[in-house]
């Protein structure tokens, strides 16, 4: 299991990271351009749109939690 330490750094490093951050965004901007031009009778492709916009929403969350749980985690020390 990794350490919450190691998942922020490693977090950090992915949110800064230019390809990733080009990645991210690319499919992000494709998926919402391809949604303008989707039929709305096609169900189908609409989710598979929404679905990738989506994910991409959550890498990013997912990401800032990891960087959360570590500074909560060094926060939290003992008290006096």
């Amino acid at each position: 299991m990794l350490k919450p330490d190691h998942l922020a750094k490693e977090a950090d490093r992915l949110k800064n990271d230019p390809v990733f951050i080009k990645a991210l965004a690319d499919i992000r901007a494709e998926a919402l351009e391809a949604l303008v031009s989707a039929s709305a009778d096609d169900k189908t492709m609409i989710l598979s749109l929404q679905s990738r916009v989506l994910v991409t929403d959550e890498i990013r969350t997912v990401l800032d939690r990891y960087i959360m749980a570590a500074d909560v985690q060094e926060n939290s020390g003992s008290y006096a």
